[in-house]
């Protein structure tokens, strides 16, 4: 029993010190981000918007990225720079779309809007998600499923563009898949390998990346409607 007792208390240890050194990964990808924001506005948005192929090649290098992130991810220190590096560039080339919602509405109140919104959903889920100690692995599936949903609709819009009334049930339905994946994603955290802290960190990453982007979207719509 002591014996027991004290491999639970040694994994439970373990699981702690996982679970910190992910969220100080995401922690640096947010600054990375804030980074990559800043040099986007300052010194690259006027060649955007004179030359979008360059932003289109940033978003292949993004794609790249994500696609291969299991085969640098446990290389050190190579996993650290690229983690780094794709955080830095999602930062640059979400610049367009910020500038197109701050034209639009006359100012950055949207942006600031969606932030917040943005994090208190996140801390939310996240709580929500840690607290339940349940793998919620048939969560994960629906989530799967509603993903590939979205983005087959999102491909049919490019073709059949939908009203403003269409961008907010789109958007919402983003909203709620990415709120659930902070939730699913955060609770997974107790099950990952001890060697997949870039991973997880991913995973969170991407969570609060487009749960930005959907709210954002979202903020936009009930704006104009």
């Amino acid at each position: 029993m002591d014996l027991q007792n004290t491999l639970e208390r040694g994994a439970r240890k373990e699981n702690s010190a996982f679970i910190s050194k992910v969220f100080s990964l995401f922690g640096l990808s947010i600054l990375s981000t804030g980074v990559g924001v800043y040099v986007g506005f300052h010194y690259l948005l006027a060649t955007f918007v004179a030359n979008p192929l360059i932003m289109y090649g940033l978003f292949a290098v993004e794609l790249l990225l994500i696609i291969f992130s299991r085969a640098w991810s446990k290389t050190v220190p190579l996993n650290y720079f690229l983690f780094a590096l794709f955080t830095f560039l999602s930062g640059v080339t979400v610049v367009p779309l910020i500038a197109s919602f701050a034209a639009e509405f006359g100012s950055f109140d949207i942006i600031y809007r969606a932030l917040f919104s943005t994090t208190v959903m996140f801390i939310a889920m996240a709580l929500l998600g840690y607290s339940i100690k349940k793998p919620l692995v048939g969560f994960s599936g629906f989530l799967l499923s509603a993903l590939i949903g979205l983005v087959v609709v999102s491909i049919i819009g490019i073709f059949l563009p939908w009203g403003n009334t269409g961008e907010m049930i789109f958007a919402g339905a983003g909203v709620l898949i990415f709120s659930g994946y902070a939730m699913v994603d955060v609770n997974n955290l107790r099950h990952y390998p001890e060697d997949e802290y870039i991973q997880a960190a991913i995973q969170l990453y991407l969570d609060i990346f487009n749960l930005f982007i959907f709210i954002l979207r979202l903020t936009g719509a009930v704006s104009r409607d």
